[in-house]
């Protein structure tokens, strides 16, 4: 867990970036010592506070509204409390993910989350992720509804979490993407999902044209609600597999899907001549410089000169695993 640095003078003005850009841990609490101020940011961050000192925080202090954990074993027990993998809160919504001896209280851990978080509605359990399509398994620990409303960097997504996953952990990265695209570029996101890239891009950019496909109908469904949501004009959804791509169209290539190595040749003949492709892939630590072979060898195959702009962590996968994006330029 990091921190930022900040003399007293700065603190403002640096807790204000740090909220836009979605780096601000809102798990932990500000703190301060003598004249500097401590802003707790969330890992992978860190290139971006580079004027000032980020070092590791030793004596984190939570919000108490957010200590889940704390709240189980005073409730229940050390053994269940170790068992909430995590905790966090999409809407109105609570997910949580148990193992061990807190399935068994599952719904136990529901009501108690209700009962310190008033403005929610239901509690959920994720259990896992089934099929290319990314369905997630949701058990419902308490109270009524899957279907709730995000807000995230000024963009409003409509999710329900029983249909579709929602990952709060890649917020930098769909606004990174955002603020690369050039006025007037023809972009492709290929795994739109509920516009998680899509919307932030067409929010955020100059982008003349943007097309969203999505082979999950449930999702392609929320998308299209979530387009008229944000009053978004400038995007042709379409529930497609990607593998229909047209070629030689687009300026520009999102790649979100982090099992989508069977799509990197769609992708390249997606591009018009020469652009941009963000590709996506859930890869062990040893062997890290594989998504950038795979890039590399399509590359090759198709007589096209590629340029690697950046590989970069998006987040933790599993242990050992990391999620990651490489940044490539093609022609």
């Amino acid at each position: 867990m990091k921190v930022v640095k900040v003399p007293k003078v700065k603190a403002e003005e640096v807790r204000k970036f740090a909220e836009k850009i979605g780096a601000k841990d809102k798990r932990r609490l500000i703190t301060f010592d003598g004249s500097f101020v401590y802003i707790p940011i969330y890992d992978g961050f860190e290139e971006h506070f580079s004027g000032f000192e980020v070092i590791e925080d030793e004596n984190p202090v939570f919000a108490k509204k957010y200590d889940v954990k704390k709240l189980a074993r005073e409730k229940f027990s050390e053994e269940i409390s170790k068992g909430i993998v995590s905790f966090k809160i999409l809407g109105d919504l609570a997910i949580v993910k148990l193992e061990g001896k807190a399935r068994e209280f599952g719904e136990k851990i529901g009501e108690l989350i209700l009962e310190t978080f008033p403005r929610l509605k239901a509690v959920w359990c994720d259990e896992g992720k089934e099929g290319m399509e990314r369905k997630p398994k949701m058990r419902l620990l308490a109270g009524k509804g899957s279907v709730t409303v995000h807000k995230e960097h000024d963009c409003l997504f409509k999710v329900d979490v029983t249909k579709v996953m929602y990952s709060l952990g890649n917020q930098y990265e769909k606004l990174r993407v955002a603020n690369l695209v050039k006025e007037g570029e023809i972009v492709l996101d290929m795994f739109a999902g509920i516009g998680y890239f899509t919307i932030p891009i067409a929010n955020h950019s100059r982008a003349e044209k943007i097309y969203a496909f999505e082979i999950n109908f449930d999702a392609y469904k929320l998308l299209l609600e979530n387009l008229r949501l944000n009053k978004i004009r400038n995007v042709v959804a379409a529930n497609i597999d990607s593998r229909f791509t047209p070629e030689s169209f687009a300026d520009r290539v999102v790649m979100g899907h982090i099992f989508a190595e069977d799509f990197i040749e769609v992708a390249v003949k997606a591009l018009n001549r020469e652009g941009y492709i963000h590709y996506h892939e859930s890869v062990p630590e040893k062997i890290i410089e594989r998504p950038i072979k795979r890039i590399e060898a399509v590359c090759k195959k198709f007589n096209k000169e590629v340029r690697i702009l950046g590989m970069r962590k998006v987040k933790n996968y599993s242990p050992g695993v990391v999620h990651v994006v490489v940044d490539a330029y093609v022609r």
